[in-house]
């Protein structure tokens, strides 16, 4: 088969390796959709280092089961999401349902195990999870990072109706957020650094928001204050990760207020406790998300309130292209690659 393959000299190659079979409990997955995320830059410029090299890129994705291993009851054809998190089921954070920080099992599809930038993955039965009908492919397969990191961050992030929300960085996850908050009944503002973004935020429910300029972040916590009459927001989702954004950010809450980090940086946080203490605001971080998450991200999909904007699909051979578009943040909602 055929598969985008990540080397320890950090280069990209198509290359034809042998199929995987799925072993008991598993099952091999026939891709056809794989969303190409921003995290696949952080893997390609070593900022997340994949362990063993080399290794199958990609942790969006979505198909049909093709084959099943022994003790398997996912009927051959069963179309199916992957989610990306491998988790043992047993352990304490996973009886708690929270799958996506399970104490026995470290490995992540695309992360540290081949992933689904190829014609098939094998994954446990309990990864591939039923895609609604209605729902298509390239949609299901950003759902399984996009769609439920959005999901988990709305639902930690303590959403309440009549709230007013801040989703900070408008690509393929922020348009989900933009969503989902606007579905948890709060105002949502969104900022952009363009105004075709802050246009996509507004197609799919933000009522406004700021449009970066040359002063960057700078102004950015008075501007959202102007917005709110002088109050500040309740929620700030910050998907950027810059020191910048960070900053913003918190000081854009209002009393009681929320910041919610999402996603990976490189980039640190200096903040004295005090900006923290006086309002009584909270900092909370998120990574990755549920297996809950993916299913009611596919659930809200399939109910027609929440939409996938996909900007373009390529073939496996296109990838550098899809990653190069991403890099020059030119891309409006999410990419795939459609491999069948």
């Amino acid at each position: 088969m055929r598969a985008a393959r990540i080397h320890e000299d950090l280069v990209l190659r198509i290359e034809d390796i042998a199929e995987p079979a799925p072993g008991p409990g598993e099952v091999l997955v026939r891709v056809h959709a794989a969303g190409v995320c921003g995290t696949d830059l952080h893997i390609l410029d070593g900022m997340i280092k994949p362990d063993p090299y080399p290794m199958t890129l990609g942790h969006e994705a979505a198909g049909e089961v093709a084959a099943v291993g022994e003790g398997v009851r996912t009927p051959v054809g069963t179309r199916v999401a992957i989610y990306n998190k491998i988790f043992c089921g047993r352990c304490e954070q996973c009886l708690k349902g929270r799958t996506n920080i399970c104490d026995n099992e470290p490995e992540q599809l695309g992360f540290n195990r081949d992933g689904g930038d190829a014609e098939f993955a094998v994954v446990p039965e309990q990864n591939a999870v039923p895609v609604p009908d209605g729902v298509d492919l390239a949609t299901a397969s950003v759902l399984t990072c996009a769609g439920m990191t959005a999901m988990h961050a709305t639902k930690l992030s303590g959403l309440r109706l009549g709230d007013t929300a801040v989703v900070d960085g408008i690509g393929g996850v922020g348009v989900i957020v933009v969503q989902a908050a606007a579905h948890a009944g709060a105002r949502v503002l969104a900022i952009a650094d363009s105004a075709k973004k802050l246009a996509l935020a507004e197609s799919h429910g933000a009522s406004g928001g700021v449009i970066l300029g040359d002063a960057g972040y700078e102004t950015v916590a008075d501007e959202l204050r102007a917005l709110t009459n002088g109050r500040g927001v309740d929620v700030f989702f910050e998907l950027v990760g810059t020191t910048a954004s960070m900053l913003a950010g918190i000081r854009s809450l209002a009393k009681g207020g929320r910041f919610v980090s999402t996603g990976y940086t490189d980039q640190s946080l200096e903040v004295h406790p005090i900006e923290f203490i006086l309002p009584e605001t909270t900092f909370v971080s998120t990574v990755a998300a549920t297996r809950l998450d993916l299913q009611d991200a596919l659930a809200l999909a399939s109910s027609g309130a929440l939409t996938v904007p996909v900007a373009a699909s390529y073939p496996i051979d296109g990838i550098h292209d899809a990653l190069s578009a991403l890099r020059a943040r030119s891309v409006l909602g999410r990419q795939v690659l459609a491999l069948a």
